[in-house]
């Protein structure tokens, strides 16, 4: 793994990331100046159920596929259709269950129908190649789908609340055009580069694929994935069960800021990911995992801090006012440090393939997050979520160190599903 190609792969990735997150910034900073924290709270509840239903869709189909092709480019022809059918089934029981959360689940009822539409807005995310780009390296097509997706949903959602004035009716129908036309974007990459791509996988390969993509292990990494997601964001669908809308918005403009923090990171490991997934293993390589960690979480605190002192001045900035969010700003900053490292931890141990020490790790987190919130939300409304995030987090963390610490899993090469079993908290 040569440093230089995992920044050059980190560049173009962060470069279609930036400009998408600045639209989706000037988003909703439109929406908090003209409409209020109500829509905006209406906006993020109902983007924090798409979320859901798009993970329940996916199931960890995309990072098992693009842990294949990244090892293995010729294995393009039996993997990306494997992947596809299974997700298109998965989607449809996703959009089932999302519709009920829609119209019965506990919700404020102005925020119903915006809630139902994005439910429907995943469809074409179950067809979406991304993870096929990602696999394969190909680094400056994800850049171009994923700011492309984001400056035209922004671009569409402003002009029609310019033109209507109806904010959800404008943000959600902008939301579904935008995917649809992300996806035809992605299949048109297909058709042009990445089905022609040379070599023929033999039949022991697509029968170790086959056996990755097994159904109990796309369970494991799927689980993972989803109590993942329970664990960022089940705060929000807390709120909106037990507060107001305006409550949710206000926490969501705390976390908003820290999210484009976070996904400055999160590329990073993104653009690692197909190379962990064959460096090499050895004692050098867990020594080197080690110290990075550590540098991570000091270059991290130290910034958390410098932007905690301007947390007034950044959400001012953002949307015309701090919107009563300085303090939550401030108190899920400290979670900054967590979050960075434990976002390298979960990338070494995925493209390992230790799926179930993650899946166990974040079922712990996940529990504890969920009883803490129904505990105190109700008392202390959105500084209750703010504080369970930091105690989740380190809880999370503090697991996941201990197993790579006992396993050295950098050492050894990637594991198969029985040899994961046999070392699992050993």
């Amino acid at each position: 793994m040569k440093l230089r190609n995992v920044f050059a792969s980190f560049a173009r990735l962060a470069t279609g990331e930036v400009f998408g997150r600045m639209a989706t910034f000037a988003l909703f900073a439109y929406v908090s100046r003209r409409f209020g924290v109500e829509i905006l709270g209406i906006v993020a509840l109902a983007q924090t159920v798409a979320g859901y239903v798009m993970e329940c869709s996916d199931q960890g189909l995309k990072l098992i596929g693009a842990r294949l092709l990244a090892r293995n480019h010729a294995l393009a022809a039996f993997v990306v259709p494997f992947v596809l059918k299974r997700r298109a089934a998965l989607t449809a029981i996703a959009i089932v269950l999302g519709a009920m959360y829609a119209l019965l689940g506990p919700i404020p009822p102005a925020a119903r129908v915006c809630v139902l539409v994005f439910d429907f807005a995943v469809v074409p995310y179950a067809f979406a190649l991304d993870w096929v780009a990602w696999g394969l390296g190909h680094f400056g097509v994800l850049s171009i789908w994923r700011s492309g997706v984001s400056i035209l949903y922004v671009a569409m959602a402003i002009v029609a609340m310019q033109l209507t004035k109806r904010p959800i009716a404008s943000i959600s129908g902008a939301n579904i055009l935008s995917a649809l036309a992300g996806v035809g974007f992605l299949w048109i990459m297909w058709r042009l580069r990445w089905r022609k791509l040379q070599g023929r996988a033999t039949a022991e390969q697509i029968g170790a694929a086959a056996e990755e993509l097994r159904p109990a292990r796309v369970a494991t990494l799927g689980m993972s994935n989803l109590l993942n997601l329970v664990f960022m964001n089940a705060d929000i669908l807390l709120l909106g069960a037990m507060t107001s809308t305006a409550e949710v918005g206000r926490y969501s403009a705390a976390c908003k800021p820290l999210y484009i923090i976070f996904t400055g990171f999160w590329l990073l490991t993104d653009a690692l990911y197909p190379y962990l997934a064959k460096v090499e293993a050895g004692a050098q390589a867990h020594r080197i995992l080690l110290i990075a960690l550590g540098g991570l979480a000091i270059t991290a605190s130290i910034a958390a801090l410098g932007i905690g002192l301007l947390a007034p001045q950044i959400l001012t900035l953002i949307y015309g006012s701090t919107l009563g969010a300085a303090r939550l700003f401030r108190i899920l900053l400290i979670a900054l440090p967590i979050d960075f490292c434990f976002s390298l931890l979960w990338t070494v141990l995925i493209s390992r393939g230790f799926e179930r020490p993650v899946l166990y790790s974040l079922a712990a987190a996940a529990g504890v997050n969920v009883f803490l919130n129904l505990v105190f939300i109700p008392r202390f409304q959105a500084n209750a979520a703010a504080w369970v995030t930091v105690v989740s987090y380190a809880l999370l963390f503090s697991v996941l160190l201990i197993f790579v610490l006992k396993n050295k899993v950098l050492s050894s090469a990637p594991r198969s599903d029985a040899a994961e079993t046999n070392v699992v908290w050993a």
